[in-house]
């Protein structure tokens, strides 16, 4: 495999580090724990893998939430069958990680909304190319939703640019690179007529009978590479 530029390898490494986080996150879910308990949970285990800040807090949302705006509730508690969406961005001084997975706890089988969430992700990192522009993204996400007879909820985005920490970025990072992808020119939306360079997160949120859920990956593309940056291969993608 090709080696990766030293400001695209700080966000490989810091994506390897935020799923190994979410590793750890998930084998501590336990029955009775509430999303704010897991909230405290990733910010405390953070820092044991390397990260000093957030470029977002985490968020944590029980059974299929569908807020845009969510704060972790403490009233929301896991038991058996509860779906769980776990959704990090730990930083450290140069680089962050971005990663979101979904679950049953402890489900005898996997509903269909996790299953559909995964392969939207995985389906979109695909499709994801140096020949391709932003905006067909938002499509080609949105076409596949239609197909599998699930939506994207009415979401206008699926997903934002990943800021470098250089420039103008390099000064309040992480924070600055946070203010940034709020702009619709770093948003993946079906009006972003950019070609796709650089290191996108891709993070497609399925919605069906009333349940939402959402997989999250980095994907980075320059010229002739294409990396899933946190990932051996493609395969990988929506797994812990």
């Amino acid at each position: 495999m090709n080696s990766l530029p030293p400001e695209i390898a700080a966000f490989d490494e810091a994506q390897r580090n935020t799923i190994a986080l979410m590793r750890s996150v998930v084998s501590q879910l336990r029955t009775g724990m509430s999303e704010r308990d897991v909230y405290d949970l990733a910010l405390a285990e953070a820092p044991a893998f390397g990260f000093t800040g957030w470029f977002a807090k985490p968020e944590v949302r029980f059974a299929g939430t569908r807020s845009v705006f969510h704060r972790a509730s403490t009233k929301r508690t896991l038991r058996k069958g509860t779906l769980v969406e776990i959704d990090l961005a730990p930083s450290t001084h140069d680089a962050f990680g971005d990663f979101a997975i979904g679950m049953s706890f402890e489900a005898d089988e996997e509903p269909m909304i996790v299953s559909e969430a995964r392969e939207a992700c995985r389906a979109v990192c695909g499709f994801a190319s140096r020949f391709k522009t932003v905006g067909e993204l938002f499509v080609f996400v949105e076409s596949w939703a239609n197909n599998h007879r699930v939506s994207l909820g009415g979401a206008r985005s699926v997903g934002h640019m990943v800021p470098l920490c250089e420039g103008a970025f390099a000064t309040g990072w992480p924070q600055s690179a946070r203010m940034a992808v709020f702009l619709r020119r770093c948003q993946v939306h079906f009006l972003n007529p950019r070609r796709i360079i650089g290191i996108y997160a891709l993070s497609p949120r399925i919605v069906a009978d009333g349940d939402a859920m959402c997989f999250e990956e980095m994907v980075y593309i320059e010229g002739d590479t294409k990396r899933i940056l946190g990932r051996e291969s493609e395969a990988e993608i929506g797994t812990l």
